[in-house]
């Protein structure tokens, strides 16, 4: 069980400041000639949030008379000094006033007690974001009082008005009150504790679930927060969003296990969810992986019964190889759509898995065939074992290019043996399923689908690289519809649906087609961009095969084109060529694209996620499918 603190995340003044930058950024990017868009003063204190700031151009400046009347200004969420504002007016500066809601309340009513006569005082820290700018935006006439010694500062005056200031604990002002009104029996002291207290509100929710949680998960890193989290139970600070997948790997939790989640203030609470969303994707194909590695070796091991021949055997072996260790991410997705269909789990959708991820198997050992891969899995492809125990031991050249044609052939053997043997599987083990036929039918689509879009992939390079043929973004994505969408989403949910003898629905197709375009688009990104050990095969593989991707259909439409195609397609490329293919693909805007339409593509999708009349814990399994997607590594 997954739970978020009743009060954490952001306050709803840097929710403000976010909201009004990104509406800013989009309507302004959009323009001929875009303003400059600045944030006034850093109060975010999110690195990540500011470097993403950042990498859409948007800067800190934190002397207002450094912008000009090109630019646009955001005010911080703690509001601004009243000289500020003057200088923006004055100069007819574009400015948008995220400044919190609370926080102008908090002024007016300060403002109301000056005119009334009253000395303003605040028990708390001066160097706080929202103290510091109330203080400045009534010219520094505060009194700060943290102890009773700092009672010298206040005046004679005998009107008071009292207030809490950020982080101040409910016993400080209290005790400190109470002194007060010792000392000043016969003063006029108005006290107030109802203002901001968003980090106590935060701190106190998250002991509160800390207390009846296994283990914590603080977003970000909060001294203060941590040490009174972890004083309730076993607690760990993450700074990002990929150390979760590697701990929930490791760490021995499950969807029993009571884990709550938490973040400072400064922590966007969209973030915040996101953890909670990828945990539930993880825990759930932690789960559904575990129950498939159990029998993998005996459902592995019975493809060895019938066959006798040591050559059969030996080659057997070798699929049985390389069908272990796969991410099983397809066979989660059948049981998936079991669980979405049926509100339960059971163990239906084993054998079906199996039979997918054979299938999955022999669809690689094709595909490595026909782009001569050397590595899968971080194991030798097929054709490359038989060269390896052949190639070398004869040097004739007509023994060479037999061992070759052997290597391909035996290649392309397994890979047949293997879609037949998936088939026997579900035959075998559905033999008695109502939904048998429809369940063969759905099958052999996908086989149909994936085949035809592994047409179009050889296809189109060789017209784009011998016929000057400009592969559009349309055909592109058909393949990634037809090869990825299909293939590795749709098919397998509709197959889970198919073994509750349910009809899969449109509206999730359609989002499943999606998140399957953007599985596809983040497998490009990573096919140039990942690190070849992260991912268990060659990184230049795209370039070397001219890949069609969605780099490519545009960039060929830039003026780097012809610098680009130098390159592309090219065999034997040292690391200074793969930088280079690297940077025209940045330079052109191509990357940037690419990583654009993934962006637009899951938000659209999380939106209509939402909208699905599916299980609210489905929602968040598809909503971390999503998120594991976009920032995976291999």
């Amino acid at each position: 069980m997954i739970e978020i603190a009743s009060v954490c995340g952001s306050c709803k003044g840097l929710t403000k400041t976010l909201t009004t930058i990104y509406e800013i950024y989009e309507k302004e990017i959009k323009k001929e000639n875009p303003k400059n868009i600045y944030l006034y003063h850093n109060y975010l204190n999110n690195n990540k949030v500011l470097k993403e700031l950042n990498d859409i151009g948007i800067k800190v400046v934190n002397d207002i008379r450094d912008v000009s009347y090109d630019d646009i200004v955001i005010l911080s969420p703690y509001g601004s000094s009243r000289e500020v504002y003057e200088y923006l007016d004055n100069n007819n500066i574009e400015y948008y006033d995220s400044t919190c809601s609370n926080i102008d309340k908090i002024r007016a009513t300060i403002q109301e007690k000056i005119d009334l006569g009253y000395e303003i005082v605040i028990i708390g820290d001066y160097n706080y974001f929202e103290t510091k700018e109330i203080n400045e935006y009534f010219n520094n006439e505060i009194v700060f009082i943290k102890s009773d010694s700092d009672f010298l500062k206040l005046s004679d005056n005998k009107n008071k008005y009292i207030m809490s200031g950020q982080n101040v604990s409910k016993s400080l002002f209290t005790d400190l009150t109470k002194k007060l009104k010792t000392l000043y029996d016969n003063y006029n002291l108005d006290i107030n504790n109802s203002y901001c207290l968003s980090l106590n509100r935060n701190y106190d929710s998250s002991e509160a679930l800390a207390k009846k949680s296994d283990l914590m998960i603080i977003v970000d890193d909060d001294q203060e927060l941590f040490n009174r989290v972890s004083a309730r139970t076993e607690t760990y600070v993450f700074k990002n969003i990929r150390d979760l997948i590697k701990f929930v790997s490791i760490k021995d939790i499950d969807d029993s296990t009571k884990i709550g989640i938490t973040g400072s203030i400064w922590t966007p609470v969209k973030e915040i969810y996101n953890y909670k969303y990828l945990l539930e994707y993880l825990l759930f194909y932690k789960k559904i992986v575990k129950e498939l590695e159990k029998n993998q070796d005996k459902v592995n091991n019975e493809l060895l019964k019938d066959n006798d021949n040591e050559i059969i055997q030996g080659i057997v072996k070798d699929f049985i190889d390389l069908n272990k260790d796969g991410k099983y991410i397809r066979g989660v997705l059948i049981a998936l759509g079991s669980y979405m269909s049926n509100s339960k789990m059971n163990k239906d959708y084993l054998d079906l898995a199996y039979a997918y991820e054979m299938f999955q198997t022999s669809v690689l050992i094709h595909d490595d065939i026909i782009d001569n891969a050397k590595i899968r899995r971080g194991k030798e492809t097929i054709p490359r074992r038989i060269c390896h125990n052949y190639l070398n031991v004869i040097s004739d050249k007509e023994y060479q290019e037999k061992t070759l044609k052997l290597a391909n052939s035996i290649g392309i053997c397994t890979g047949d043996l293997g879609f037949y043997e998936a088939n026997n599987i579900i035959v075998n083990k559905y033999k008695n399923h109502k939904n048998l036929s429809a369940i063969l039918k759905v099958f052999n689509d996908i086989v149909i689908k994936t085949i035809k879009g592994e047409m179009l992939d050889v296809y189109l390079p060789f017209k784009g690289k011998y016929f000057a043929y400009n592969t559009s973004e349309e055909e592109v994505l058909n393949i990634y519809n037809l090869k990825t969408s299909y293939y590795t989403l749709i098919g397998p949910v509709t197959l889970g649906y198919l073994l509750n003898n349910k009809e899969i629905p449109q509206d999730l197709v359609n989002v499943l087609n999606r998140i399957g375009v953007s599985f596809q688009i983040k497998d490009d990104l990573l096919g140039i961009f990942g690190n070849k050990n992260e991912l268990g095969k060659s990184n230049i593989s795209d370039i070397e095969e001219f890949k069609q991707t969605i780099l490519y259909s545009h960039i060929i439409n830039t003026p780097y084109k012809q610098e680009f195609l130098k390159l592309y397609g090219s065999k034997n490329l040292e690391e200074k060529d793969i930088l280079k293919v690297q940077d025209l693909l940045k330079t052109s805007g191509s990357y940037n694209y690419a990583l654009n339409r993934l962006d637009e593509l899951s938000f659209e999708c999380f939106n209509d996620i939402s909208e699905l009349e599916i299980d609210d814990k489905v929602q968040d399994i598809l909503k971390g499918l999503l998120i594991f997607i976009n920032i995976r590594e291999k």
